[in-house]
């Protein structure tokens, strides 16, 4: 445990520059390394508003990862307007009433204050982000889901005499390369924002976004500390690889090898997934989506199709939840598959009330922005870049048929890109999606040049 810590320690003191400059330290940073370094307990007391309680929460679980309750230290949260021993002991700091208000970690004997406001209290965040100690119960977890994950998908992909489930294990060999010689995953600052309101939420408040009341539900039970966060953060990348193999046709499945490779080898589409952002588990429930879409044949008996509707229609929900802008999916799967009109009607009604729900206690959660920005501009420029193997390989297929079928899987798959690829224009957090359907479209268009 004690070269556990060290080494995190070193990890910190390493850190970017940009960590140290968002949060403030007093009297240094060096202090505050001698008190996690020390083997003092501690006993966290918060300020009397919700979201200090909430970060109260975060810094409990994530200092017991190398310490022990006590009453040797305590580690105050808020600043001197909801925490009445923070106020008491300001004028000891020297510092500014103001500055309270800010994100800072203030060491006093016996005493640290971790200071802030319900704006920026998460940026403390990168004061420990450098700590990295799992509990084995959380490492065995992670192997567990993940073995478990690779097994489902290894049988079922090498039921038939393809060879799927060697191009599958392929794959899985890939992503532990790139697990193993990544750089660790951070928390990027917008997660961090959902993360305190998730944490508001675990400890009684009402959720602010439907990503929010989803983690927040989950941190009732698991510690909310970045271990457990990039844990879950890797297997959702192993569940997006998987399900890659399920755009392909049912009778080629190897293809979604390719998928894969086309929007995996695309530098932007991996960087939408170094970090911890919240656009794995949007991707994932994203490709669940395209995957039961491009495979379930819906059942002629009534309460099966209604059975297969539903879970369409919670893990589209799940998309639209992370990413608000998927909830044109409904609509270009009843445009692509028009003839079921009571599945169509059941999978509109339902999305559409899971949407009203949504919109009735979250709010209108986006707005499309006015025009492109430098940014955005440069990111057209890379995606159009990165996506051209997949962009020539549909406009060759598409070139090489005499007609494509409007309806069906290929025509969902063609509508989608089309619909998305402009709007990302405008919202550039949906170039990952759109790589997800250029690669599926090209392995349908290529197989049905073959068919």
């Amino acid at each position: 445990m004690r070269y556990a810590v060290l080494f995190a320690l070193l990890l910190i003191v390493f850190a970017p520059l940009v960590s140290a400059q968002e949060v403030g330290y007093y009297p240094d940073q060096g202090a505050f390394l001698r008190f996690l370094e020390s083997n003092a307990s501690y006993t966290v007391i918060a300020g009397d508003e919700t979201w200090a309680k909430a970060w109260a929460y975060y810094i409990d679980e994530k200092l017991l990862t190398i310490k022990s309750h006590g009453n040797d230290t305590l580690v105050l949260v808020g600043n001197v307007q909801n925490n009445e021993l923070i106020a008491s002991l300001w004028d000891r700091t020297g510092l500014p009433t103001e500055d309270s208000f800010l994100p800072s970690i203030i060491v006093l004997n016996n005493t640290v204050l971790i200071t802030g406001s319900e704006e920026n209290i998460y940026l403390t965040e990168r004061a420990f982000e450098g700590l990295w100690n799992p509990s084995i119960g959380s490492i065995a977890v992670a192997i567990l889901i993940s073995m478990v994950v690779i097994l489902i998908f290894l049988l079922f992909l090498s039921v038939d005499e393809s060879h799927a489930g060697s191009f599958y294990l392929l794959s899985v060999i890939l992503f532990f390369m790139w697990y193993l010689t990544a750089e660790r995953p951070k928390l990027t600052e917008e997660f961090l924002r959902y993360l305190l309101q998730a944490l508001k939420f675990s400890v009684g408040d009402s959720p602010s976004s439907p990503l929010s009341a989803m983690m927040g539900a989950v941190f009732r039970v698991v510690p909310p500390i970045e271990e457990n966060m990039i844990l879950v953060h890797w297997i959702l990348v192993l569940l997006i690889l998987s399900f890659s193999f399920y755009l392909a046709p049912k009778r080629s499945r190897e293809l979604g090898f390719i998928a894969f490779g086309l929007a995996f080898v695309a530098p932007m589409f991996r960087r939408s997934l170094e970090n911890v952002s919240g656009s794995a588990f949007g991707l994932a429930a994203f490709l669940i989506v395209l995957a039961i879409i491009s495979n379930v044949t819906f059942s002629p008996e009534r309460w099966k199709a209604l059975v297969q509707t539903f879970l369409l229609s919670v893990f589209t929900l799940l998309a639209i939840g992370v990413n608000p802008y998927l909830v044109l999916i409904p609509i270009a799967f009843v445009i692509a598959f028009p003839k079921r009109y009571l599945r169509n009607y059941t999978y509109l009604l339902i999305t559409a009330a899971g949407v009203l729900i949504m919109y009735l206690e979250f709010g209108i959660p986006v707005r499309i922005s006015n025009g492109t920005t430098p940014e955005s501009l440069s990111m057209i420029k890379t995606f159009l870049m990165e996506s051209a193997l997949a962009v020539v390989s549909v406009l060759y297929a598409i070139g090489s048929k005499k007609s494509i079928k409007m309806k069906g899987q290929t025509a969902f798959l063609l509508l989608m890109t089309l619909i998305y690829l402009p709007i990302a224009l405008f919202v550039p957090n949906l170039f990952p999606y759109c790589f997800v359907l250029l690669a599926a479209l090209t392995v349908r268009l290529l197989h049905s040049l073959s068919s």
